[in-house]
Parts: structure tokens; sequence; C-alpha cells
């Protein structure tokens, strides 16, 4: 069995590892949030002005 010695360069190199999957899994994240923000508004976005029109026509 291996053991693994702790040092501060160790722990500083496994924290940096970690924070850049944590960074990257962010990003892809994201990346998903905006492409579904952005099909919901290109789905709607035809049919505001429509809405807007029955409201004005109701009022």
């Amino acid at each position: 069995m291996k053991t693994m010695v702790l040092t501060q360069a160790t722990v500083a190199q496994f924290e940096e590892s970690t924070m850049t999957t944590k960074v990257n899994n962010f990003k892809k994240a994201a990346k998903k949030f905006f492409k579904a923000v952005y099909r919901i508004l290109i789905v709607t976005s035809p049919v505001y002005p429509q809405y807007v029109e029955s409201l004005q026509r109701k009022s």
C-alpha cells in the first residue's frame, strides 16, 4: 500500500485541481443555462408582439 506524504505543495496542488474542476463544471452549467434561456426567448419572441397587441385591444 502506498502512503502519501502531505506537504503544503501537495495540498495546494490538490486544491488547485479541485478548484479547476469546479470552475469547469460551473462554466458548463452556466453555458447550458444560457442556452436554455436563449431557446425559451427564441420560442416566445414571435408570440410576444401578438400578446402585447391582444392586451392593447382589451384595454
